[in-house]
């Protein structure tokens, strides 16, 4: 009975301050479309560049070899530290927060297909290379797998841009094409990858042969770089100080020269990535706050005025028993529907919004926005503060009036 009463109420407030009410829900739902909108495709804009910074994998470890800076059992400073095929096998073996480890043979070739030539970074690889380095592959491909390590054979797997250019628009799985003039077979071909970094190039301009076709057909003696995948939890200190302890006892060198290896942690550049755009979303998210926070005086300033025309019924209903909280409760709600219905009208049209950019073109350039269920949260969070903080002050005024004082005015 007492809602039908507020709820009453509330309406014909509404129609008696029409203009105000109408400013006072565009600007609630013009802030809560403002939040939602810069935090969709802050969100979209995050999810993209960690995406394409991870494109070539998100926990690992890119080692090359270097020159020492430590004298170590009679050695001197300054010699090169060539890497090794086994150092593979013994970082994986001896690091427990190793996963996975793969050596890297690199060199350039030339490329000769059906419809053209082309000239590229070529890499020998083993078959964990592919889940190490989050190698994609089109339908009806597979990547370089142990029975074609252990033969030697003379398999490839292309980027989508080297396929292009050697098989235009055909399919390339199944075909020849000569590497440096030797006959490889294709087994496999990538999709387009959107790929932030790299080394030695972007995995749409390389091709993959096995490790041991590499040794044995172009005579590449020691990798370029070892690529090592560690767990999820790692530590990415601790793992490198372990890789040096068991490099330094291969390879003679003080386990405590930092400088005798070349190291990227990649795990470590995208956390430090998803630290910027986390600083990126929270900025945008205090504009919409900020936006939010002037709709909320609109609403502040209407409530303030049904508190004035309605203080004779205030008065009347306070002289007849009501108490306090009976009052302050009825304009915070009255407050909350305002604010309700403009962030709804906010949500509904932002909403839409979203989904309609999703089939626009903008994967490429600033990712696709995302109405996750985290903006919905932080939105509906926001929405209640505005509404207890604007309706807070004419409420309160309105519990304290004096009954007595409140029927004459």
């Amino acid at each position: 009975m007492q809602l039908r009463i507020v709820f009453s109420q509330f309406w014909r407030d509404l129609k008696a301050q029409r203009l105000r009410t109408a400013l006072t829900l565009f600007g609630l739902a013009w802030g809560t479309f403002c939040v939602i909108l810069l935090l969709s495709f802050g969100e979209g804009l995050s999810r993209k560049q960690i995406a394409a910074g991870a494109a070539m994998g998100e926990r690992i470890i890119l080692i090359w070899g270097s020159r020492t800076a430590l004298a170590y059992e009679g050695l001197p400073r300054g010699r090169y530290i060539p890497l090794e095929d086994g150092d593979a096998d013994a970082i994986a073996r001896e690091v427990p927060e190793v996963v996975r480890a793969s050596p890297e043979y690199n060199m350039g070739a030339n490329l000769t297909g059906p419809n053209g030539k082309t000239t590229i970074n070529l890499s020998g690889v083993r078959p964990n290379f592919e889940e190490m380095r989050a190698i994609e592959l089109t339908a009806g491909s597979r990547f370089i797998n142990e029975r074609d390590e252990d033969s030697r054979r003379r398999v490839c797997v292309l980027g989508s841009q080297v396929q292009e250019d050697l098989f235009g628009n055909e399919p390339a799985v199944g075909r020849t094409i000569e590497i440096s003039g030797l006959p490889f077979l294709v087994v496999g071909t990538m999709p387009h990858k959107e790929q932030d970094s790299n080394y030695n190039g972007r995995d749409d301009n390389k091709v993959f042969i096995p490790s041991a076709a590499a040794r044995a057909t172009f005579g590449l003696r020691w990798p370029d770089n070892l690529v090592v995948e560690v767990t999820d939890r790692a530590d990415g200190k601790e793992v490198m100080r372990q890789i040096h302890a068991v490099m330094g006892r291969l390879h003679h060198y003080d386990p405590q020269d930092q400088e005798a290896l070349l190291t990227w942690d990649v795990g470590e550049m995208i956390a430090m990535f998803r630290m910027i755009f986390v600083g990126f979303e929270v900025f945008l998210g205090l504009l919409g706050v900020l936006t939010l926070a002037v709709a909320g005086i609109g609403v502040a300033n209407i409530m303030s005025m049904v508190v004035e025309d309605r203080t004779s019924q205030i008065g009347i209903s306070m002289a007849l028993g009501a108490r306090k909280g009976w009052v302050l409760g009825q304009i915070l709600l009255e407050t909350m529907l305002i604010v309700v219905v403009g962030g709804g009208l906010g949500v509904l049209f932002a909403s839409g919004i979203v989904r309609a950019a999703s089939f626009l073109p903008l994967k490429d350039t600033i990712g696709t926005p995302v109405f996750s269920w985290q903006i919905a949260t932080l939105t509906a969070g926001l929405l209640g503060v505005i509404g207890v903080v604007s309706g807070m002050g004419p409420a309160r005024r309105a519990a304290n009036l004096n009954p007595a004082v409140a029927l004459r005015s």
